[in-house]
């Protein structure tokens, strides 16, 4: 078996490297020029920055700058998430909660995207049962049924995982399941960046008695991440926002699926 000794992209603890990171990752490909006038330094500095990532086999360097060395994408902290396309996933857990009908059953899983799913249920009349422990930041609705799983609790991504998770989840059924993902293509289906979060996602679609719905934002769309948690076939409705490429959710729509991109508002 090979063992590879690349480190996480999240132990990567020089700001610059991180972004470059972040960057390249949206992007799939930079130049030292643009990253330069970026950052406003020199571009032996980003040679420089762009060689260190390089022996640590976080890209590939070019002759002016440097591309990704795969389509997997990393696992970001949840605070860094929570402030990435903010406007985008606030109105898509706009959009999701309004689908949500009064007593009805809801599996969220962990996640910024399904948080703001869990925030715009405020006010309806509903049972929600999650892994997203950033949920207990949110002002509760008091008159809501809220299930929190148990598990172990995973400080990345603040969500509960494990067998103690998946238990719980056993003798629930939801007539709604919304799960939040990191990358979503045509020929991987969802995947996740978090092993241990797959496990608790099949477990939420195995017990869901109606529709399965995918929350994701636009930098998640034709990416792929580390670990499969469904092929496409397994889930009936997307919803990203006005950002997503347009060909892309063409394509979706063409292999059977709802997909629905939530308008931009002023």
């Amino acid at each position: 078996m090979k063992v590879s000794n690349q480190r996480p992209p999240t132990t990567v603890s020089n700001y610059r490297h991180k972004k470059i990171l972040e960057m390249l990752y949206q992007r799939k490909s930079v130049s030292a020029d643009e990253l330069a006038a970026e950052f406003g330094v020199s571009k032996i500095t980003i040679r420089r920055d762009l060689d260190a990532l390089a022996g640590d086999k976080f890209l590939e360097r070019t002759r002016g700058g440097a591309v990704s060395v795969s389509g997997l994408s990393f696992e970001e902290f949840f605070e860094e998430k929570d402030h990435s396309a903010k406007k985008e996933k606030s109105l898509i857990g706009r959009y999701v909660a309004a689908l949500v009908a009064e007593n009805e059953t809801v599996f969220v899983n962990a996640g910024s995207t399904t948080l703001e799913v869990i925030r715009h249920l405020q006010g309806k009349n509903a049972r929600i049962v999650t892994n997203n422990a950033a949920c207990l930041s949110l002002d509760l609705d008091p008159h809501q049924e809220l299930i929190l799983l148990g598990g172990d609790y995973r400080m990345q991504s603040k969500s509960l995982v494990g067998d103690l998770t998946i238990n719980s989840l056993r003798p629930i059924f939801s007539s709604i399941t919304v799960l939040g993902i990191n990358g979503v293509s045509i020929k991987k289906g969802c995947t996740s960046a978090v092993h241990q979060e797959t496990s608790v996602n099949k477990a939420m679609i195995e017990n869901s008695s109606g529709k399965v719905i995918v929350v994701a934002d636009h930098t998640k769309m034709n990416s792929v991440s580390s670990f499969l948690t469904c092929p496409l076939n397994r889930i009936d409705m997307i919803v990203t926002d006005w950002l997503a490429p347009l060909q892309f959710c063409e394509e979706l729509e063409a292999s059977g699926l709802c997909v629905v991109r939530v308008a931009e508002e002023a």
